[in-house]
């Protein structure tokens, strides 16, 4: 019987620990509820000062990107190579990080940083849209904006980073009466892809910055209709992806970089 009241007691105890915990916990997360609200009433008070909307969908509190940093990945260019070429291509090395993809005695170069180029190209294609489709769900392109006037034209697309989008990194296609004629854009990867210290900004701090770009240059626009954290690339040498915050104007894509706080337009 003493036993069977002590487990009650003690199952009694881990109850009402459980109840502070939980009310604990409630009373933090009502407090950081309060707090986003407050943010977010004083941030919408310094934008109308201003005379400029806040889209009152923005998820003010949406998460940030941390900067990556890239390996090269012979593979993976060898395949787009191939699929540009019509067959399949045989690297070699330039010097200085540049490797030439040859097939079909056409050639693409790919640098370090992941751009890559080829020009003088020679491969029919029988549905320009389709092969634009396919070549970039196969290596993590947006859809393609294709621009044809029988068989001539284009196709433009951005790439894709982990499902995140790298706003100066992308592909365009070039057609001439049904034939890939050239190529140019850069491609990255996320395969043996490190994470890099770095501060991360606050989508509200962002905001804040950008109105002040704004007031001080004089940039005419009267809403910020979305705002999302997107890749920048950079590629001097070494390839890393580094956050920045994007802002959509009803005029102007803005950029505003997590790490030095540069506002700059697209």
């Amino acid at each position: 019987m003493e036993t069977y009241r002590l487990k009650n007691i003690a199952i009694l105890i881990l109850l009402l620990l459980n109840g502070c915990l939980l009310l604990t916990v409630g009373h933090q997360r009502l407090q950081s509820l309060g707090t986003e609200r407050r943010t977010a009433e004083q941030l919408a008070s310094l934008y109308e000062g201003s005379q400029l909307k806040l889209d009152g969908g923005i998820d003010l509190f949406q998460p940030s990107l941390s900067p990556l940093a890239l390996s090269r990945n012979p593979e993976t260019e060898q395949a787009i190579a191939s699929a540009l070429l019509g067959d399949v291509a045989v690297s070699t090395s330039q010097g200085g990080g540049i490797y030439s993809y040859e097939a079909n005695w056409r050639t693409i170069q790919f640098r370090a940083g992941g751009s890559f180029y080829g020009s003088h190209l020679d491969l029919p294609v029988e549905d320009i849209p389709e092969f634009a489709q396919a070549f970039c769900r196969a290596f993590s392109y947006e859809e393609p904006e294709v621009k044809l006037s029988g068989g001539t034209g284009s196709a433009v697309a951005g790439q894709l980073a982990g499902g995140v989008p790298v706003a100066n990194c992308g592909v365009e296609l070039y057609f001439e009466e049904g034939r890939l004629v050239s190529v140019s854009g850069a491609h990255v990867g996320l395969q043996d892809a490190t994470l890099q210290s770095g501060s991360r900004m606050t989508c509200v701090t962002a905001l804040v910055k950008f109105l002040d770009y704004r007031n001080a240059s004089g940039a005419v626009c009267s809403e910020v209709a979305g705002v999302r954290c997107v890749y920048q690339l950079q590629s001097v040498s070494d390839a890393r992806l580094l956050p920045a915050w994007e802002i959509e104007t009803d005029t102007y894509t803005y950029y505003v970089d997590c790490g030095t706080g540069e506002v700059y337009g697209k």
